[in-house]
């Protein structure tokens, strides 16, 4: 249903800018980064953040495409590069140290190894889904293994949270904003391996943002704000049935 937002009209603009920086703000937010919104460092997380976000957008893979190795792999150190200000420049070379989690991440000379067989098995997995529910699940299992693998010395999280914005609306559903509300629980579920725990959690959320996106698109659309609308009669069909849901 996301994609149907896709159509070549004004709503699509407004809605992503809008979402580009609640993701950002969150994202940061949920790390514990809440210094004011004034100064040139927040102002540049912010930007970084949102040069990321931007990126991946611009340059990600379509619905259910393979992903090839070598372009994952450049993927996202090309997102941590970007999310981290060019402090990111490659996967890390030390061992990896997490404060307050006793999972252990891969050896430093396994990541590419781990990332290759990770990247594999989402391949897999995604083209055979059968259903919504089963794709949030692969989602969830493909951000905890990414950050269990910790591939960067920074920026692990802020770059497995745009991958699974990305991935949501790649896959035709509405992205998850998680933020510091929600810190605890996420964190628990990374840290004990509840693949399916933060499944719910992540579809919960993404449905919840499905929510926000219509009640957006009817009042600007109640107020004559919505210039063009290039749904299918499929797609209006299948909106109009959402709505009676919600």
């Amino acid at each position: 249903m996301f994609l149907e937002f896709e159509s070549d009209n004004n709503y699509k603009k407004s809605y992503f800018d809008m979402l580009k920086y609640r993701l950002a703000y969150g994202s940061l937010e949920l790390e514990g980064i809440n210094d004011d919104l004034a100064t040139i460092n927040q102002s540049m997380k912010i930007y970084n953040q949102l040069s990321a976000i931007n990126y991946v957008f611009a340059n990600g893979f379509h619905n259910n495409e393979y992903i090839n190795h070598l372009d994952f792999l450049n993927f996202i150190c090309n997102i941590a590069t970007l999310v981290s200000g060019n402090e990111i420049k490659d996967f890390r070379k030390t061992k990896a140290i997490v404060n307050g989690s006793k999972i252990k991440r891969c050896d430093a000379n396994m990541i590419r190894n781990d990332l290759l067989y990770l990247i594999d098995d989402y391949n897999y997995r995604i083209k055979n889904a059968k259903s919504e529910d089963e794709i949030y699940e692969i989602e969830a299992l493909f951000h905890i293994s990414f950050l269990h693998i910790h591939p960067f010395e920074d920026a692990n999280g802020r770059t497995a949270r745009i991958l699974l914005t990305y991935n949501l609306a790649k896959n035709n559903l509405a992205p998850c904003i998680i933020t510091k509300n929600a810190k605890d629980e996420y964190c628990n579920y990374i840290e004990t391996s509840n693949y399916k725990a933060l499944a719910n959690m992540i579809r919960k959320l993404s449905l919840k943002e499905l929510d926000t996106m219509i009640s957006l698109y009817n009042e600007l659309d109640n107020n004559g704000l919505i210039k063009s609308n290039h749904m299918t009669a499929e797609q209006e069909k299948e909106y109009k049935q959402l709505l009676k849901k919600l």
